[in-house]
């Protein structure tokens, strides 16, 4: 692929305009169709590709292809990273042309999107890829670029080997984008960002528990006596029309696992199939424990043990179970907080645990001329990262000043680089509520927390999520604000292109749901890759006392506003027991 952007591929650019991509939602292809498919956020099932040997067309499934090429392409022994941007490149360079055909038929008539030469891209049939190479097309199968919200044709050339020496915005250079790896530690993402310039990362179906490409919502049922737990996955329709619908998975029944010793809840894909799953911190006998319910196409599986930490007893006549690693510095009644992101950016979500050090930090002020302020408890985060099956050791990526037991925690990837980063909400003396950052670093630890932005409202009139309302492919802070006596307004934290601030955008006002009787989750419903709203909405008791159940309304994004309307209403989901993930 060596004059990638020459000749008539050059000639085409020049003829679309630099503003002539194709929209980022599906779209019929700009000329008379070949492949003609239509979704840029889909990959095609299959591409038309004209054989230079014997001038003939050949329809070849889209992923072989893909495969096929980035063997050809990309040499075996380039860091995952690399490799990862390259599989991508590959995609949607290809991908383009199954969407806006350039005419090409080769001598019988038959219409082809790409040639298998270097005129495109190098497709050798009998080409066996290696293992990391078809890892890296698998890891990146779901995600295509933008630049603001078009989709573009990738490109790449071979480079020198200097990370900087060639950056246009339009190609990826493959021997710098190594270099780049190697010297800067540089995620996939952050390679795109470098080489492409001002693109966002766009991953459709967040949250998506049964493999359909779409968000859905986990409700689970607590028992309030024995601590029975019920879990259930509602998923939208596979169309998602106008007239809402839904289709419940089979629920399944968890251990018993009393309130006092849930320790937290979070979602996230820790094994790397593409679809989200339940991570759960419990109270043991001799510690803690991170057990997983998996997603899958029946909805979720039962719980199991993927980590376990002993921590010395209060009562030091219990013996410690030897058989699992202790941690003396932390006595077992502190209070925890769990966070699940992918922290080391290899696609599996990892786990983090927030705890109390036993001594406070002292804050600084933020100018010289401010007053003292008084000292924060000392707080930890230690990440336990996947291996797929398991999660690893806990590691200590940060330490700094926060009071969990007045704090709320969250993680997302804020900056776009790949990386999980802490988000604390911490409440302010004078009233309203700090958003510190502690953002991902290339070192496998996370920076100082930094406050990137001020809420004016106090922590118990707001609700909190993290997720990619605006498709630019960092994590947005999205808040749910008590408005009036007991109504919501909608209010989105961007992250900013530098990764370090975030600007407040007002996303619209909702209907007249209560705050206090509303319970919130984030899923892409609709699968295009913007993070919409769900919230189960407590519909009261009837005249005897007994609950009515929950309603589920969905706000779905369009990267400036959300459109509010009911999903479904349940009886069983009772909503004082149940919550949304």
């Amino acid at each position: 692929m060596s004059h990638r952007l020459l000749g008539g591929v050059a000639a085409l650019a020049i003829a679309l305009g630099a503003l002539a991509y194709p929209s980022a939602e599906p779209v019929r292809a700009a000329s008379a169709d070949c492949t003609g498919w239509t979704s840029s956020l889909v990959p095609p099932t299959s591409i038309r590709v004209y054989q230079t040997a014997t001038k003939r067309t050949v329809t070849v499934p889209f992923r072989t292809y893909v495969e096929k090429v980035v063997a050809a392409e990309w040499g075996r022994s380039a860091p995952p990273a690399a490799l990862r941007i390259g599989a991508i490149a590959v995609k949607q360079y290809a991908w383009y042309f199954t969407m806006f055909w350039r005419g090409g038929r080769d001598a019988a008539g038959r219409c082809y999107d790409v040639s298998d030469s270097t005129r495109d891209q190098l497709y050798d049939p009998g080409r066996r890829p290696s293992a990391a190479q078809l890892a890296a097309v698998a890891a990146t199968w779901n995600v295509s670029l933008r630049k603001g919200d078009r989709f573009f044709m990738t490109g790449y050339r071979p480079g020198t080997g200097s990370c900087t020496a060639h950056i246009d915005g339009w190609r990826l250079y493959q021997r710098d984008a190594v270099d780049c790896v190697r010297a800067w530690g540089d995620t996939a993402e952050t390679l795109a960002r470098r080489f492409f310039s001002y693109v966002s990362w766009t991953v459709p179906g967040a949250g998506d528990y049964t493999g359909d490409g779409r968000g859905d919502l986990a409700a689970l049922t607590v028992d309030p006596v024995t601590g029975e737990t019920t879990a259930q996955v509602y998923t939208s329709d596979l169309e998602y029309k106008a007239a809402a619908r839904t289709s419940a998975r089979a629920g399944i029944t968890l251990d018993a696992t009393p309130s006092d010793e849930l320790l937290g809840r979070a979602s996230g894909d820790v094994d790397g199939d593409g679809r989200a799953d339940l991570v759960q911190l419990v109270r043991t006998a001799d510690g803690i424990a991170l057990e997983v319910m998996r997603g899958g196409p029946a909805g979720l599986a039962p719980a199991t043990t993927w980590w376990r930490q002993a921590i010395p007893p209060a009562d030091p006549a219990v013996p410690a179970d030897p058989a699992v690693p202790a941690d003396p510095t932390v006595p077992v009644d502190e209070p925890y907080r769990l966070v699940v992101a992918d922290f080391d950016a290899d696609g599996r979500a990892d786990a983090g645990i927030m705890r109390t050090l036993p001594d406070a930090l002292p804050t600084t002020p933020e100018t010289p001329a401010d007053p003292p302020v008084p000292e924060v408890p000392a707080a930890a985060l230690d990440v336990a990262t996947s291996t797929g099956t398991a999660f690893a050791r806990a590691e200590r990526t940060w330490e700094g000043a926060a009071d969990l037991a007045s704090s709320t925690v969250l993680a997302g990837d804020l900056t776009g680089d790949g990386r999980g980063d802490l988000v604390v909400l911490s409440p302010l003396e004078a009233g309203g509520t700090a958003i510190g950052v502690a953002a991902s670093s290339t070192r496998d630890e996370l920076d100082t927390l930094a406050r990137w932005a001020t809420e004016p409202l106090a922590l118990d009139s707001i609700w909190t999520l993290v997720g990619d309302a605006t498709r630019d492919g960092r994590d947005d802070v999205v808040v749910v604000r008590r408005s009036g006596a007991d109504g919501i307004r909608l209010v989105v934290y961007r992250s900013s292109s530098t990764g370090q601030s975030f600007t407040r955008l007002h996303f619209g006002d909702p209907p007249a749901i209560s705050f206090a009787g509303s319970r919130f989750s984030t899923a892409d419903l609709t699968g295009d890759g913007r993070a919409d709203l769900v919230a189960l909405v407590d519909r009261g008791k009837d005249a005897s006392g007994v609950p009515l159940g929950s309603d589920a309304w969905t706000f779905l994004s369009d990267g400036t506003s959300y459109a509010p309307r009911q999903w479904f209403t349940s009886p069983t989901l009772t909503w004082e027991t149940t919550f949304p993930y």
